[in-house]
């Protein structure tokens, strides 16, 4: 499932990955598409105008386009050591915000 704020181009491998898999026709794609989005990726989907997305490439490209912001970038490990809990920050917060982080960087350990 996509909720918008994972990477996108992640989400499309795995999907075409399972479709793949399922043999499904390519029409099929897009219907299929949209039951893998949650949150704001699925109400981006339910704006698009009716008719602007003439098959799975569309479909694809729009939804790159749109949430490409999202796209993992890499941080060097070094940059571990400057992520400090921020006052008034919960244990549990900052355990959350370090997770993301330290998935960011390349070879960092994974907690």
């Amino acid at each position: 499932m996509y909720d918008g704020t994972g990477d996108p181009e992640d989400h499309v491998k795995v999907f075409q990955a399972a479709v793949q898999v399922e043999r499904w026709a390519m029409p099929t794609w897009c219907h299929m598409f949209n039951s893998t989005l949650i949150g704001a990726a699925r109400v981006w989907f339910d704006e698009l105008h009716p008719e602007s997305i003439d098959g799975y490439k569309d479909l694809k490209a729009a939804f790159l386009a749109y949430f490409m912001q999202q796209k993992k970038y890499v941080k060097d490990p070094v940059e571990i050591h400057n992520i400090k809990q921020i006052d008034g920050e919960t244990i549990e917060d900052f355990m959350e915000r370090f997770k993301t982080e330290t998935g960011r960087m390349k070879g960092a350990p994974e907690c």
